[in-house]
């Protein structure tokens, strides 16, 4: 048991990272982004290319990856999003997906399909034992990080002028701006925040695999896009709790149910939560509306 819910764990606080990352950006901009994967693909090429090949410190080469990324989201929403904004937000969401096969073609065209090494920053093999399951330094960091992030930014996001002043944006964007605040600003911290999450999301969980190829980080990011949807779009600590309920759902099925034989669970798992929420979202509004009517009594 224990063994099962570390390794949920461990994939939960990836998902979650992904999934804080598309609710920030939907928080304020009512666009959902799916770049995020390719972001953090090209992030890892980029430590790569400044770890393995020039020999700079892990960290070093991660804080240059996050940094470039966190420019390639501002200059994508000037450059692109900002001329879109008018436009139905299906409209910008189709420029993420172009981004992201933009960016996977310049994977493609640099390096091939052939793998590409990237050293781990810890010793491999290191970490707690958790029944059998080896959780590494890195590993740890990934949940502890999720978890401040989906409820740190969630307080940031009540409590600050910048925080409100996002979600007011998000809301009314023409009211916002009529009482002085730059809207414009505001998308632009957004989406390079929302690259940058990318980013740390795929530093982190490519330590475990050690290795590298086009379009590596897009199929967690499918499961950060679930859990966000799971968790709410709208809800930073409902994306960590929606990034929790999918990878423990993930490690019980692969657990539990692999010995029928069955193969490609994580993604049954994923589509049957997702079919399971929103059938329950669709359908609670009328049900609670029965439960809490009158009941009509005839003489």
């Amino acid at each position: 048991m224990l063994q099962v819910l570390a390794i949920g764990l461990i994939s939960a606080g990836i998902y979650a990272l992904f999934a804080v990352g598309v609710v920030l950006v939907y928080r304020g901009t009512k666009v959902l982004t799916f770049a995020g994967g390719e972001v953090g693909t090209a992030a890892l090429y980029v430590t790569a290319f400044l770890v393995t090949t020039h020999g700079m410190p892990w960290f070093v080469g991660a804080l240059v990856a996050v940094v470039l990324a966190a420019g390639l989201g501002a200059v994508f929403e000037l450059g692109l999003v900002r001329w879109s904004r008018d436009a139905d937000p299906v409209v910008t969401s189709i420029l993420t997906v172009a981004l992201s096969a933009t960016i996977f073609a310049t994977e493609i065209n640099l390096y091939g399909n052939n793998p590409t090494t990237l050293k781990t920053p810890v010793a491999v093999g290191s970490g707690i034992d958790v029944d059998g399951v080896i959780v590494s330094p890195i590993q740890i960091a990934a949940i502890v990080v999720a978890g401040l992030l989906g409820f740190g930014l969630q307080a940031f996001l009540r409590r600050t002028d910048f925080g409100l002043a996002i979600l007011a944006a998000a809301d009314d964007s023409t009211a916002t701006r009529l009482v002085g605040v730059r809207v414009s600003r505001i998308r632009v911290v957004l989406w390079a925040s929302s690259f940058a999450l990318a980013a740390i999301a795929a530093l982190l969980v490519e330590p475990t695999i050690g290795v590298i190829t086009p379009g590596y980080a897009s199929t967690l990011y499918l499961g950060g896009l679930a859990a966000a949807v799971i968790g709410g779009l709208d809800s930073l600590p409902g994306a960590v709790v929606g990034a929790t309920v999918l990878g423990l759902a993930q490690s019980f099925a692969d657990r539990y149910l692999k010995d029928l034989g069955l193969s490609g669970l994580d993604y049954v798992v994923t589509l049957a939560l997702l079919l399971v929420v929103l059938l329950v979202r669709s359908y609670a509004p009328e049900l609670r509306k029965r439960l809490t009517s009158p009941v009509e009594v005839t003489a």
